[in-house]
């Protein structure tokens, strides 16, 4: 008897399991043709988008596709790249099913990439300009001074950590020596990509491993679309003084070149606002300061306001600078700078003094005028090796 009751209640369940699940199958044919499309994947979702089984075409175009819901809202779908995608009402009558497709580019969504602020890798920091940069930057010198642990003065000195840079490359070359404020306040920051800070960098490559420094370098990379091109912008700016009366201008022009062997920059500044334009040749890396001859003859200038120079002097300056390199096929470089400086500042100073005296008030009047003058060139030349071994 109990086994009967077993073999029964086997019988039962199974047949349960048979009408409980349901077997759909077709094929897949291209509309133009009939064509087979073999490798779509085919999908049965529920009203609310839920996968409830899936299958895939053969090489005949075929597929045959387990399905155990009996929703009532249900719809199938197929897909396959160069293909439009497919989608219709799935009715459950046991009929073979014939999905026809379109040929179609398939639409990928939007993707948007966007690059880490800070990269470390080792001992080098790679910062990502336009994640710093800021609508009234100009310069990169006005996006280093947001970098974290970065500080740059006004005349393009940069200290990282509060402590002097050693180098300052572009493209992993040292085109201007120490006099890198040209750079700083030359270099449009929409023509670099990233600034690498390399911390504890020695210069000299026979010394690396050997001699370890404490004073990191700065790298500017370029963008791609900066490369192996003339880049040249400049600014001009004119006003009106009343007292003294006279017109007021300042401008700069920068032109700069970077490719594979060969970089420049050449740039040309003026003004005549009290800007002293002869900072922004000096060079922040050597021990050895550029020597400068002192005048014969010393001027008394009169005696002016506690004030900045650009507000109560009116001088005129000039400032260029042209700086090349050139890598040799033998892995050395050669570079060339050449700088000049006008400075001249015009002062007029007036004073009077009274004197009480029983006999009568006796008053003088002075007068000082003074026009002081410097010009200066310098120019110099380097052939360099800088190899592991030499």
């Amino acid at each position: 008897m109990k086994i009967l009751f077993v073999l029964i209640f086997t019988i039962m369940t199974g047949c349960l399991n048979v009408l409980a699940e349901n077997i759909i199958t077709g094929s897949v044919v291209q509309t133009s043709d009939n064509s087979p499309i073999s490798g779509v994947n085919i999908l049965i979702k529920d009203d609310n988008g839920k996968i409830l089984a899936y299958g895939v075409s053969t090489l005949d175009g075929h597929f045959s596709i387990k399905l155990s819901s009996t929703s009532e809202k249900l719809s199938i779908n197929a897909a396959k790249i160069g293909y439009k995608s497919y989608s219709a009402p799935l009715v459950l009558e046991g009929k073979s099913l014939v999905i026809k497709m379109e040929k179609g580019a398939l639409q990928l969504q939007e993707i948007v990439v966007k690059a880490n602020r800070i990269r470390e890798n080792g001992d080098t920091i790679t910062y990502t300009v336009n994640s710093f940069a800021q609508r009234q930057d100009r310069t990169i010198g006005d996006v280093l001074k947001r970098m974290p642990g970065i500080d740059v003065s006004n005349n393009g000195k940069i200290q990282y950590q509060g402590i002097d840079i050693n180098k300052f490359y572009i493209e992993g070359n040292d085109l201007l020596g120490g006099k890198y404020g040209i750079a700083t306040n030359g270099i449009s920051y929409d023509d670099i990509g990233a600034v690498e800070v390399m911390e504890n960098h020695q210069p000299m490559q026979v010394l690396r491993g050997l001699s370890f420094s404490d004073q990191a370098a700065i790298n500017l990379k370029m963008k791609n679309k900066s490369k192996a091109t003339l880049l040249v912008h400049g600014t001009l700016a004119e006003g009106f003084s009343e007292q003294p009366k006279g017109l007021l201008w300042q401008g700069d022009i920068f032109t700069m070149m970077v490719t594979g062997k060969y970089q420049m920059i050449t740039t040309f500044r003026g003004n005549n606002v009290g800007q002293n334009l002869s900072n922004q040749l000096m060079d922040f890396i050597s021990d050895r300061k550029d020597e400068t001859i002192d005048g014969y003859v010393s001027l008394s200038t009169p005696i002016t306001p506690n004030l900045q120079r650009n507000r109560n002097y009116f001088n005129r300056s000039w400032m260029g600078s042209s700086s090349h390199l050139l890598k040799t096929a033998k892995g050395s470089e050669f570079r060339a700078q050449v700088d000049y400086n006008y400075d001249r500042v015009s002062a007029h100073g007036a004073s009077s003094t009274t004197y009480f005296l029983e006999s009568g008030d006796k008053i003088i009047f002075e007068n000082k005028n003074s026009r002081s003058r410097r010009d200066a060139i310098t120019g110099k030349f380097i052939y360099e090796a800088n190899e592991k071994t030499y």
